[in-house]
């Protein structure tokens, strides 16, 4: 079967995965192995650590052949044949403190990884919920002291809250590059590190021409992989300023396959 785009691009949270975090509903699947047959590199572009991928990679048949996945928002990227990192952008705990005080002064919550590790302050009922989503351990640390590095930090709570550290933070400092991955959540990554930057860094690995993929999101964080892309597809349960930068909105929402939607209408040439 012809093909018009040679890559996928896919986020996890609020796209590919239904409304319980933890499944691809079947008409994805299908459509996903269907692509793969076609010769199509499927690529998921996730917020989510590596330890939160694994076994949806698995579901995939992805794990353990050639490829690559995209995590924390292009802070790293593996290889799926192996899991060993590609790529690991990170900035020291040290320089991430002031923000870090910030975020205690607002009562927010306070997650951040490097690598495989999640690590945060204190196990609420939220991290708890989290961590059995995402089948890894919270190892603790004091931010303001800890001696390590991150490659992402993330900020949880209300809306208006963040927002107000978000206008905060860029006037403290320019070390770092703030966006939305949900309605309750403030990422930080390194500067100049997003999704567009990853997926365009992998799909130069694999000689794909950028007017040769296709990218599907929902949130903020997707924006600078949808313009990167040959193609934008936003989903319909996404943001507003998500879908504004899309070439293509979904009907369908992430319960019901509009990922598959989005796939089988514009993967194929007729």
């Amino acid at each position: 079967m012809k093909r018009k785009y040679d890559m996928v691009f896919c986020d996890l949270d609020g796209t590919l995965l239904d409304h319980t975090h933890r499944q691809i509903p079947q008409i994805n699947q299908r459509a996903i192995q269907r692509a793969i047959e076609a010769g199509v590199i499927f690529v998921i572009c996730t917020g989510r650590g590596v330890f939160g991928v694994e076994n949806h990679l698995h579901t995939l048949g992805l794990l353990g052949k050639e490829g690559c996945v995209i995590c924390q928002n292009g802070s790293t990227i593996y290889q799926t044949k192996t899991m060993e990192p590609l790529v690991l952008h990170s900035f020291s705990a040290a320089d991430f403190a002031p923000v870090a005080r910030l975020i205690h002064q607002h009562q927010l919550g306070l997650q951040m990884y490097y690598d495989r590790d999640f690590l945060g302050e204190t196990e609420t009922p939220r991290i708890k919920e989290y961590c059995n989503i995402m089948g890894v351990s919270l190892h603790k640390i004091d931010a303001l002291h800890y001696d390590g590095k991150f490659s992402k930090c993330l900020a949880d709570g209300p809306r208006e809250k963040l927002e107000i550290l978000r206008r905060e933070v860029a006037k403290l400092t320019d070390q770092f590059d703030m966006y939305y991955s949900g309605s309750n959540y403030l990422e930080f990554v390194p500067k100049g590190v997003h999704k567009g930057k990853a997926l365009e860094d992998v799909a130069n690995r694999f000689g794909v021409p950028l007017s040769r993929t296709l990218a599907i999101g929902d949130s903020e964080n997707d924006c600078f992989m949808l313009e990167k892309a040959g193609f934008a597809v936003a989903m319909v349960n996404g943001e507003d300023g998500t879908k504004a930068v899309a070439d293509y909105v979904t009907v369908h929402n992430y319960d019901e396959g509009g990922v598959a939607e989005a796939m089988e209408k514009f993967l194929y040439l007729e």
